[in-house]
Parts: C-alpha cells; sequence; structure tokens
C-alpha cells in the first residue's frame, strides 16, 4: 500500500513548495524587510512539513499539522502573505479527524478569512479553492491507486495460490504415473508368472518324466516329449500374445507425438493450429517421424519469426513410394527464399535418408519434406 501513498504525498509536497515559494518571492518583491527570524521560521515550517510526511501515525501527524499552523499564524504578524499556506494544512487537519474531509476542509478553511487582510481575500479564497480541488484530486487518485494496488496484491496472491495447485497437481501426476508404471509392472509379472511360469513348470515336468521313460517306454515318454513341447509353444505364444497387446503401434506413437507437440505450440503461442495425415501410417519408421518432427519444429520456428501468421497446419501423407509432410502458413510469404541454418539444417536431415526439402514463399510460407521408403 506504500506506493501510491507516496506518490500522493509527493504531488502534495510539490504543492506546498510551490506555495512557499510564492509566498517567499512576494515577500521579496514587497517591502517588507526579511528578518532573520522570517529565515529561521520558513525553515521550520520546511522541517515541519517534512517531518509530517516522514511520520505515519495520525496522531503525530495531527500535532505536526497544527504545529506548522502555529509557525504560519507566528509569520502572519509581520509577512500577511504567509497566511496564504494554512488552507493546505487545515485540509490535512480536517483529514486526520473527520471522514468527509470536503465539507470540513471547506470549513476549516473559510476560519482564517477572519484574519486575512483585505486586500489579500479574493486571493486567499482563489487559494483555498484550488487548495480544495487539488488536494481532493489526489485523494480520489490515491483511493483509485490503493484499489488497484489491492486487486493487484489479491491476483497475486491468487496466481501464489494456483501456482502451488499446479506444482500439486503436477506432483500428483508424477505419482500417478509412477504408481501406473509399478501397477503395470506388477501385471506383467504376474502374467508371466501364471502364464509362462506355469507352462514352464509343466513342461519341465513332462520333459523329467520322459527322460525316465525313454528307455523304458519309448512310446509313452515321445507322447510326454510332444505334451511338453506343445505346452512351451502355447506359453511362447502367450508371450508374444501380452508383449503385442503393451507395444503401441508405430502409427500410434508417431501421431501422438505431433499432436502433443502441437498442443504445447498452441499453448505458448495464439496461433491457430491444424495437424491432419492419411494413408497408412505404419509404413513411417521412427527415424521418419523424428525427421519429420525437426523440420516441423524448425518451420514453426521461422513461421514465428519471420512470417507474421495467425494460422500454421502440418499435413502428413504416405504415398505409394514417398512420405510427404508439408507446413504451411498464412503469413506474409517470400518471393525469393535465402537459405539459412534452418533450412539447411532441414535439408541435410532429410538427405540423410535419401529425402529433400521443398520451401516455397509464394503464398505464405511452405516447408515440404519428401522421404522416401520401400513399401
Amino acid at each position: 500500500m506504500s506506493e501510491p501513498r507516496d506518490a500522493s504525498e509527493l504531488l502534495k509536497i510539490g504543492y506546498k513548495v510551490a506555495l512557499l515559494v510564492f509566498t517567499v518571492g512576494q515577500s521579496l518583491s514587497s517591502e517588507t524587510s526579511i528578518t532573520p527570524w522570517y529565515i529561521l521560521s520558513v525553515l521550520l515550517y520546511l522541517s515541519t512539513n517534512l517531518l509530517f510526511y516522514m511520520l505515519k501515525k495520525e496522531s503525530f501527524r495531527s500535532l505536526i499539522a497544527v504545529l506548522s499552523i502555529g509557525i504560519a499564524i507566528a509569520m502572519f504578524q509581520d509577512h500577511p502573505l504567509v497566511i496564504l499556506l494554512l488552507p493546505a494544512h487545515l485540509y490535512e487537519l480536517a483529514s486526520t479527524f473527520v471522514c468527509k474531509q470536503g465539507i470540513a476542509s471547506s470549513l476549516l478553511m473559510m476560519i482564517p478569512l477572519l484574519l486575512v487582510p483585505r486586500q489579500l481575500i479574493l486571493l486567499y479564497i482563489l487559494i483555498a479553492a484550488v487548495t480544495l480541488i487539488y488536494f481532493s484530486t489526489l485523494k480520489l487518485y490515491d483511493n483509485k491507486l490503493r484499489g488497484q494496488h489491492s486487486e493487484l496484491e489479491r491476483m497475486r496472491g491468487d496466481l501464489e495460490r494456483v501456482h502451488t495447485r499446479l506444482q500439486e497437481n503436477n506432483e500428483f501426476l508424477r505419482q500417478a504415473e509412477y504408481t501406473l508404471k509399478l501397477e503395470e509392472r506388477n501385471r506383467l509379472s504376474q502374467d508371466i508368472h501364471d502364464n509362462i511360469g506355469h507352462a514352464m513348470t509343466s513342461a519341465l515336468i513332462q520333459m523329467e518324466a520322459a527322460k525316465r521313460l525313454i528307455k523304458i517306454n519309448s512310446d509313452q515318454a515321445s507322447l510326454l516329449l510332444d505334451n511338453a513341447i506343445h505346452i512351451s509353444k502355447e506359453g511362447i505364444e502367450s508371450i508374444r500374445f501380452d508383449l503385442k497387446k503393451m507395444k503401441p503401434p508405430t502409427e500410434q506413437m508417431g501421431v501422438n507425438r505431433m499432436k502433443l507437440f502441437i498442443d504445447e505450440f498452441s499453448d505458448k503461442h495464439p496461433i491457430r493450429t491444424a495437424f491432419t495425415y492419411e494413408g497408412n501410417m505404419d509404413f513411417i519408421s521412427p527415424i521418419h517421424w523424428k525427421i519429420i518432427q525437426d523440420n516441423m519444429k524448425e518451420a514453426f520456428t521461422n513461421m514465428m519469426k519471420y512470417a507474421g501468421a495467425t494460422a500454421v497446419s502440418l499435413h502428413v501423407q504416405v504415398l505409394p513410394t514417398l512420405i510427404k509432410a508439408t507446413v504451411t502458413d498464412n503469413g506474409q510469404g517470400k518471393g525469393k527464399i535465402v537459405k539459412g541454418l534452418g533450412i539447411i539444417g532441414m535439408e541435410e536431415r532429410a538427405a540423410a535418408v535419401g529425402g529433400t526439402v521443398i520451401v516455397d514463399g509464394s503464398r505464405g510460407f511452405s516447408v515440404t519434406t519428401l522421404i522416401p521408403y520401400t513399401p
């Protein structure tokens, strides 16, 4: 709360200084002699006013305001213009005691009219009116700033609470992810124990029995071996089936990775994004997905720097012998493309697998990565 108050008080100090300079200047230009007492009184007046704004307690401030008024009245006998300093102090004195400062200040400002010389009445009324308007405006300004400062503090507190909750949620997600991994490992271990362990144990028992019967009853031993082989095959097929269920397809891994990157990009930048694909995504190998993703990131970065676009899209298409990944935007474009390190890097990545990169700036920017593959 101190910043709005400090700004308001600085403006009040400036107003008082301007009044003091005016009165002192008028005194110097008049025939009134400037005595050491007058100089001392001015210095005391300055000191009390500075002390008024250094103190924070309202009770102390009211005493300092009364002291400043007393100094001004003491100087009034020899220098009548000092009476023009009273309206500012009377307004501040009223502000320490009553809520309706405008009414109280107006009444207090009228009291010195009993002492003001006739030739200064109009000037005093003018100074009093200007002081009332100026200080009332500062009060409104101060209240508005205090309200904004309070709102800012409230929003800062809300932001800290949201940040704390986000950290707690992230920690919860990490714990949940770790728990899911443990549960999956436990499930896999249990499946292997139940399916493979029992099968291998049964096969081992039958092979031991066949070993003992091979010289006594070869037919029975052969039957036991056939059963053991059959059980072992079933166990191996069960392992393959479980692993196949656990391993996500190549298409799903690549497409989801692209979607994740584009969603993160949309969250960080106010740009519309779109991702589409067609064809058999299983033909795109992990190294091909890596090249497409790296080139897409570079194209998005260049678009943010130079294109001034509001929308960008990625389209991946699997053709009979080519993988085509195109990034397009609705930006300004450019007739002549100057190859920088970014474009050269994209070309090198594509060339490593026999592919190429085509950059076009005729209608916005478009970057097309072509990668050959064997079906």
